[in-house]
């Protein structure tokens, strides 16, 4: 399992953190497919609820915990 306490997260804009994890996508292409990622695991889905652009640290942390760092 992901260990959060060796790595400090930073927030980040969510396409940016998209195209991290699929560094080959365009950026609408990379976001489209993390979203349906997000969706699909209920510990992440509720942070599309917001309408912010970015994730915060704490946010972040979860995705890693979760997808694990791209």
């Amino acid at each position: 399992m992901y260990n959060h306490h060796n790595v400090h997260a930073t927030s980040f804009n969510r396409t940016a953190l998209a195209q991290r994890y699929f560094p080959d996508l365009l950026p609408l292409s990379a976001w489209a497919k993390f979203r349906k990622w997000l969706l699909t695991n209920p510990r992440l889905s509720p942070l599309l609820a917001s309408r912010s652009r970015s994730f915060t640290p704490a946010q972040v942390a979860l995705i890693y915990s979760e997808l694990g760092e791209p």
